[in-house]
Order: C-alpha cells, then structure tokens, then sequence
C-alpha cells in the first residue's frame, strides 16, 4: 500500500494522520510539486493524496482515503465520531486571505521533498501568488499585518478536546482541523494561546506528524 503526497498539503496530512494512528504498514511516494504525470496516471488528474491499494488500484479524495485506512488498521484504535466543527470552521474561513498570505511564501522555504527542484518550485510559487493576487516578497514583507489577523483568529477558535482527555483517541474533527493548524507552525513568532498549543501538540504526538516549528521564518 502506498500513498502519494507532499508533506506539507493538509489534506495530505489527513491520510497521514489516520495511517500512523491506525499502526498501518505503508510506503510514501513524495511528489514534486510540478509533477503532472505521476497522478494523472493513477487517478486522471494532477491532484493529492492517491492511495494505491494492495490490488493496485487507486483512490483519491483525502477523507474517502482516511476512512479506507481506518478500515483497514488496528479496529482497537477507535476513531471517534465527528462533532460540529463549524465554528471551528468558519472562523478559520473568515480569517483564510491572511493565513494563506503568511504559509504559501513560507511553504517553499520548508525542508520538504515536494520542492526538492528549482522547477517544483517554480510552478508552487507562480500558482500561489496568481491565487494571493502579489508575490511572495510582499507577502513576506506584510507578515506583521497577516499574523496579527492570524492571531486574533486564533484566538477566537474553540479549542477542540484534546486526544489525552479521551484516553489518546484520535476524532475525526480532529482529521480535520489539525492540518491547517499544523501548517502555521511554519510562522516564526505566531502566538498561538496555550490551550491550543498543547492541542496541536498532543495530535502531533500521537499521529507521528512532524511540526515546522524549528524551520519556521
């Protein structure tokens, strides 16, 4: 079994996440961020994470993916079923142009294999600065701005319940929010308040995922 990612896609993390907690055997396949063909030749399109199953076949579609590999890993490592992650949501979304402004310049920076040629970054970064609406310079020359628009989001947030108050059980909101909040990690300076720091500390630990903090710019 093997998955098809880059390290620091969220969606990628979400399959990531479920494979480690769930003691699955599997191989990764980093991707270069310019590499059209390899996922077109599984799935038809340039798009992570793919799972390509024992029988060769291949699925997309990063919660799809998530919930195969729950099915197929340790059934006494439970999942626990998903809350309303609205407000969690919709906060983060109010709070996205800033958020996106401080990780995408930062992104090609990481020590990641997704961008491991002048190309693959290339194509990262010419696609990000069409979606900004400037380039990464200004993005990085305005991060005081974007962080403190970062900060009072994240100081809004819910705090989701912590794996440790649930006797170290993964949820599925957390499947889904721990990406996002992992990729800020990559922020120098960010202040996340001390509840959800241990929070993303504690899912950090128990899915294996590496943080960016000691890259962080």
């Amino acid at each position: 079994m093997k998955l098809y990612i880059y390290h620091h896609c969220p969606f990628c993390l979400r399959a990531l996440m479920v494979a480690n907690y769930k003691d699955l055997p599997y191989r990764v396949e980093y991707l270069l961020n310019d590499d059209v063909e390899t996922p077109t030749s599984l799935i038809g399109k340039k798009q992570v994470p793919i799972l390509r199953l024992y029988d060769y076949s291949a699925m997309a579609e990063s919660m799809e993916i998530a919930r195969q590999l729950d099915e197929l890993g340790d059934p006494d490592r439970i999942i626990r079923p998903a809350g309303d992650t609205r407000p969690v949501r919709d906060a983060m979304a109010k709070a996205a142009a800033a958020v996106d402004a401080l990780v995408f310049p930062r992104t090609v920076a990481m020590d990641v294999p997704e961008f491991r040629s002048a190309a693959a970054i290339d194509y990262y970064q010419q696609k990000k600065e069409a979606a900004l609406g400037f380039d990464f310079a200004q993005a990085m020359a305005d991060s005081a701005h974007y962080q403190q628009q970062t900060e009072a989001m994240l100081a809004s947030l819910p705090v989701p319940e912590r794996p440790s108050a649930h006797d170290h059980t993964l949820s599925w909101d957390d499947v889904e929010i721990f990406p996002a909040l992992r990729n800020l990690t990559m922020v120098r300076g960010l202040t996340f308040p001390s509840a959800l720091l241990d929070y993303v500390h504690d899912v950090a630990s128990l899915t294996k995922t590496d943080l960016y903090f000691n890259q962080a710019l």
